[in-house]
């Protein structure tokens, strides 16, 4: 082998020593970012858990109570944790309640969506809704609370009517309303949209008195909706 053969050979071999080397360093990198987003999402998986149990925990002593009269250390010592760590998932109290019940509301306010979506009647529509709001009002929900809450916020008009989630609930049934009048079930010379409010007012002191047997009752979105729509005058009054 001629000099320059074999310098050729030593530069190959150099060559093939810093690929491999640089390909064992790629790897390696690869390695620790997939364990680091394996360590981070874990830990993401973990905090939402502890924070839904937070939200559990808070959402149990506010139904024993039927306020939101607590201590933030009732429920670190109901968590077993320090008050430190409650902190590092909620910033204070009204962050936690805000939570709780902006998510009670928000659930109602998709139920009701996909109920008026899918019904293929005015009145089915009507009696969804006025299910989802006994089901979802039931023992153990906050949501009889949210619903206060949101109703004394917009009387104060502490937030504004179009963050107002109740006011979305009345234009969905105003809009049932209008619908069942062109089906007849409801008189022409009604007004739709006091008629929606009116409603909406029934399904909610309904959700409020959830843990009432009567609002447990299998017929109890039934009912309400007969008493609504049909009223409570005799058959023989009606005009």
């Amino acid at each position: 082998m001629s000099f320059a053969d074999e310098n050729r050979a030593i530069d190959l071999v150099g060559e093939a020593r810093r690929a491999r080397t640089e390909l064992h360093e790629r790897v390696e990198e690869r390695v620790a970012r997939e364990k680091e987003r394996l360590r981070s999402t874990t830990k993401t998986r973990k905090s939402a858990e502890t924070r839904k149990r937070i939200m559990n925990i808070t959402t149990q002593l506010m139904v024993e109570r039927g306020n939101t009269a607590f201590r933030m250390s009732e429920i670190s010592r109901r968590c077993g944790m320090s008050k430190g760590a409650l902190y590092y998932y909620f910033s204070d109290k009204e962050d936690l309640v805000r939570t709780i019940f902006e998510g009670s509301v928000d659930d109602l306010v998709a139920g009701v969506d996909a109920v008026a979506a899918s019904a293929d009647t005015p009145e089915e529509a009507l009696l969804g809704i006025s299910g989802e709001f006994a089901r979802r009002a039931g023992e153990g929900s906050p949501l009889p609370l949210a619903l206060v809450r949101e109703l004394v916020q917009a009387r104060e008009k502490s937030i504004p009517n179009d963050e107002v989630r109740i006011q979305h609930i009345i234009s969905v049934v105003e809009n049932q309303l209008v619908r069942a009048k062109e089906t007849g079930s409801v008189r022409s010379d009604v007004d739709t949209h006091l008629a929606a409010v009116a409603v909406c007012g029934a399904f909610t002191f309904g959700a409020l008195s959830a843990s009432d047997e009567h609002a447990t009752d299998a017929n109890f979105a039934d009912g309400l909706l007969d008493a609504i729509i049909h009223g409570l005058a005799p058959d023989s009054s009606r005009p």
